[in-house]
């Protein structure tokens, strides 16, 4: 992704405290891009009956708090002076979100994430890692009360095909919002080789080596960039350096296809998420 390229924001929200603000930071973040804004909320399917447990209108209690949701997101944006799509749809949310990201063409996808323990946000998240994974376009992961800023950004390079197409975005976003790069490259060498001889100078080496070509790219665009090369866990070595470096935004690289993800996505995805100090954008399309 790049930003001259995003004409549609979709921003999935529910009647949570953290969605409610959500779309502030995506009108926000649309405003700076001259995007459009389109809002969608789902009311999970139920197949059981609940008039048999004596709650009338269920459907229509389930729905009005997401309605009203939306409306008051609405209004908001008409207080600024802007214009926003509302859509509300009953199913799976994964589905029903990347149904709506298709039909809507849109170029990013933000979600919202509560703080959480870890683990109840890994048990609760699959939601969002289903989006992530099927998703048509790029997903930001933005936790509770964080704001969308880009002067310092973190990008996790592994060498891959895919973590190089987060380099190219993270880049373009310091280009365009005047912010500063900085490229991670983890060793991840298995503890049982660390002990074997030059295993982990040929590691870090080779981690230069890599994070060299990214620089290339930087320079072309005088984007400034910093560079370190750390180990041995990817989520903690991003983590730690985010909270360490005051970062603003977390920038990890997918494959195209499903469940394509390299060694900065997959399962490491859900545990920087639980985390991360910061929104996480996920490139899949640069």
């Amino acid at each position: 992704m790049t930003t001259h390229t995003v004409k549609t924001i979709l921003a999935a929200i529910n009647d949570s405290r953290e969605d409610r603000s959500l779309f502030k930071e995506a009108l926000a973040l649309a405003s700076s891009m001259r995007a459009r804004v389109v809002l969608v909320s789902v009311t999970p399917g139920y197949e059981g009956n609940m008039n048999r447990l004596f709650i009338p209108d269920s459907e229509k209690q389930l729905k009005s708090a997401l309605h009203q949701t939306l409306d008051e997101a609405e209004e908001y944006a008409k207080s600024l002076g802007l214009t926003i799509k509302t859509v509300h749809r009953t199913g799976k949310p994964c589905e029903e979100i990347i149904a709506v990201a298709a039909a809507e063409k849109a170029d990013l996808i933000l979600l919202g994430c509560a703080n959480r323990f870890q683990m109840e946000r890994i048990l609760l998240g699959r939601t969002t890692f289903e989006i992530i994974i099927n998703a048509p376009c790029d997903v930001m992961i933005v936790p509770e009360d964080a704001e969308i800023k880009f002067d310092r950004i973190l990008v996790g390079i592994s060498g891959s095909p895919a973590s190089m197409k987060a380099g190219l975005c993270a880049i373009d976003f310091a280009t365009t919002y005047g912010g500063e790069v900085h490229a991670l490259y983890v060793t991840d060498v298995p503890t049982d080789r660390t002990l074997r001889y030059r295993v982990m100078d040929e590691a870090e080496k080779e981690g230069w080596d890599i994070l060299k070509e990214v620089v290339q790219l930087a320079e072309k665009v005088d984007a400034p960039i910093v560079t370190a090369v750390v180990g041995n866990q990817p989520e903690e070595c991003l983590v730690a350096y985010a909270k360490q470096k005051e970062m603003h935004l977390i920038v990890l690289g997918a494959q195209d296809k499903p469940l394509g993800f390299d060694i900065f996505c997959g399962s490491v995805i859900e545990r920087v998420a639980s985390s991360a100090p910061c929104p996480i954008l996920v490139a899949k399309n640069v």
